[in-house]
């Protein structure tokens, strides 16, 4: 029989392809198995390398917290700058293996899209054996179809067998959907880490360019001091002899067209600390951050920079405070997520809405305003102290600004960097504090 015969090498067909299909999924499904144990196994020793670099940037930490403690000499403040110095070499170490594990990851999405790709080009393969089938059939008639047949038996077992093709048809191209979205997924992904990949490569640029302004400041100071207690007594009192320069040099939330004395910044910093418990040296220091980071703070629009999720939250405050949702500035969209952040201290719509209503009691502004210094100095207090800053300890204050910068993803090794400036920036502004005081 015609049919018959047909059949049987389209099942021949069919086997030949299900075993070479198999032989090919197990090769490439195995690969990847031997390189994930392998991969485990680096990225285990890459983790102990950072925990022990983690390790001895605490000790430097440390020495600095003691060292700011003590009387002011010369050779306290050598330390300070040693230790800085110190945390910045180490920073750049795991800045290099935060690389060296993102490019694991690197290597592992490009493995996933090449398993991926090769399913995809099997399932249209299959998808092509199917169509061909099909096309066969419908190259005759129904009449001729029964007249091949020797019984209505067999002529029952073909139209059964179209159906059940018609049917693997549709079930393939679910599964080639499926897969493609996989496979744009994985893309994605991979794209998240070819962009960190560059904003690590910056970060260590910007890291060895600290690394060398510490080591011109610590010259610097040796040069005018000649190493000699006496003459650095001499410039710390010239120093303490400048309270007004100091009271009234300009604080700058850079890029969001704000500045003020330093003294007018703390009095800011002072009103939110008396109604929430934070130190003053701390949110400024958030704030001097937060606005100055990287930065490209207000020159986003919220349909391009923002988060979907944030907009309608940024429609609703907008509208409530009479403001045009399109010529109202926004952070632009920065490396390590999205942009949209609102005002000096850099709110997302979402944030804002969870803190808006005690910034409002605190303050007696119905409804409060994210780009009013009072409110925005206000609402980072409550955000920071909701996070433990009002223990006012190194390892609180430090937490919490981690969490203000990156939420839930606040203990990643990456973005400790953020956490260490602002606690070593909050000791350089404590001092002055301390003067005006």
């Amino acid at each position: 029989m015609i049919y018959l015969c047909f059949k049987k090498g389209y099942l021949k067909r069919i086997t030949l392809w299900l075993v070479t299909t198999i032989f090919l999924l197990s090769f490439f499904l195995f690969i990847p198995l031997v390189r994930a144990d392998q991969n485990d196994s680096l990225r285990a020793t890459l983790k102990k390398k950072m925990d022990e670099i983690q390790g001895q940037i605490n000790q430097y930490n440390n020495k600095v917290q003691k060292a700011q403690q003590q009387a002011k000499t010369l050779q306290r403040q050598l330390d300070i700058l040693d230790a800085q110095m110190g945390t910045l070499k180490l920073r750049i170490r795991q800045t290099e293996l935060n690389m060296e594990d993102l490019n694991i990851s690197i290597g592992e999405k490009n493995k996933e899209i090449e398993v991926t790709e090769a399913k995809l080009g099997e399932k249209r393969k299959l998808l092509g054996e199917y169509i061909r089938a099909i096309y066969q059939y419908n190259q005759e008639n129904l009449l001729e179809i029964i007249l091949k047949q020797e019984n209505f038996s067999d002529f029952f077992e073909v139209i059964n067998s179209l159906q059940s093709i018609e049917a693997k048809i549709s079930v393939v191209f679910e599964a080639i959907k499926s897969v493609k979205t996989e496979l744009e997924m994985q893309k994605a992904a991979l794209q998240n880490d070819l962009d960190d990949q560059t904003q690590l490569n910056n970060l260590q640029t910007n890291q060895k360019i600290s690394l060398e302004r510490q080591g011109k400041e610590k010259s610097k100071l040796l040069t005018t001091t000649h190493g000699q207690e006496n003459k650095f007594q001499q410039l710390t009192q010239k120093a303490q002899s400048d309270i007004a320069v100091i009271r009234n040099q300009l604080f700058l939330l850079d890029n969001v067209g704000i500045s003020m004395t330093f003294e007018r910044a703390y009095q800011y910093a002072s009103a939110a600390a008396a109604k929430t418990g934070i130190r003053p040296a701390f949110l400024l220091a958030v704030l001097k951050n937060e606005s100055s980071w990287g930065t490209k703070v207000g020159t986003g629009t919220w349909r391009k920079d923002m988060a979907s999720r944030d907009h309608q939250a940024f429609l609703n405050i907008t509208k409530e405070l009479g403001l045009d949702p399109d010529s109202t500035p926004v952070s632009k969209k920065p490396w390590y997520g999205w942009g949209g952040a609102m005002g000096p201290a850099q709110f997302l719509p979402s944030v804002w809405l969870l803190v808006k209503e005690e910034v409002a009691q605190l303050t007696g502004h119905t409804p409060p305003n994210p780009w009013d210094i009072g409110d925005a100095f206000m609402a980072a207090a409550v955000k920071l102290t909701r996070a433990g800053a009002d223990s006012q300890t190194y390892d609180a204050e430090w937490k919490s600004a981690m969490i203000y910068f990156a939420g839930g993803n606040w203990n990643k090794a990456k973005y400790r960097f953020y956490g260490d400036a602002v606690m070593e920036m909050a000791g350089d502004l404590q001092g002055q504090i301390d003067m005006i005081k």
